[in-house]
């Protein structure tokens, strides 16, 4: 007993109780401050600081709350591209001169095979008559419209219009027509001539189409 107590009172004893007690309250400082922390991000009133960026306090407006939605959130772009109904106006006054002037022309469309651009007998005996009148009509323009039926993909129809087309166009540069007055176009699948789903629909849709442009 006497010999405990001598140990007790070593001041190697005191010691190692005393940096035992300075690692317990050095612990406790360490998730203190993890703890302070938590409470800084909180706020003061422990509430969560909202996203800047999300709630629009970052100096302006969320797009698209502050306007008339029939001004905003279609994007400036949309605005810009607003039909102008003059220009509509005489785009469609365009078109029916161009439709008159075509049939008061006389030309013929050419007709094609299903997945084909190969111009048949009859095709060549219609821009042979067409090549006629285009030549003795020096201040037009022909249009060659190249379509497709209903068929396969847009991308692929779009490169067959374009190959019927060209065909055409070939054609009747061979006959004498200077090249200067045609040019192409492909519509593809997208400006059907007949919307049944049948094959008497669908070749009436592979043509390649003849529209004039511009004055005798």
């Amino acid at each position: 007993m006497t010999r405990l107590r001598a140990l007790i009172g070593a001041p190697w004893v005191i010691g190692l109780c005393l940096l035992m007690m300075a690692g317990c309250a050095s612990k406790s400082v360490r998730s203190g401050g993890n703890t302070a922390t938590s409470q800084q991000d909180r706020g003061v009133s422990g509430q969560e600081i909202p996203n800047l960026s999300l709630s629009g306090q970052d100096g302006g407006s969320l797009r698209g709350l502050d306007k008339n939605p029939s001004e905003e959130r279609v994007g400036s772009n949309a605005l810009m591209a607003k039909a102008d109904p003059d220009s509509a106006a005489r785009q469609l006054d365009e078109l029916r001169a161009e439709q008159a002037a075509s049939a008061a022309a006389g030309l013929r469309d050419v007709f094609f095979a299903f997945d084909s651009f190969v111009i048949t007998e009859e095709g060549r005996q219609a821009l042979s008559r067409n090549a006629e009148w285009v030549k003795s009509n020096r201040g037009v323009q022909l249009k060659i419209e190249g379509h497709c039926d209903e068929r396969g993909t847009s991308a692929y129809n779009l490169v067959l219009g374009e190959k019927r087309a060209k065909a055409a166009r070939n054609y009747l540069v061979e006959l004498g027509v200077p090249p200067g007055q045609l040019s192409v176009v492909s519509y593809g699948k997208e400006r059907p001539f007949c919307k049944e789903h049948d094959e008497s629909c669908y070749s009436q849709n592979r043509r390649a189409h003849m529209v004039v442009k511009g004055g005798r």
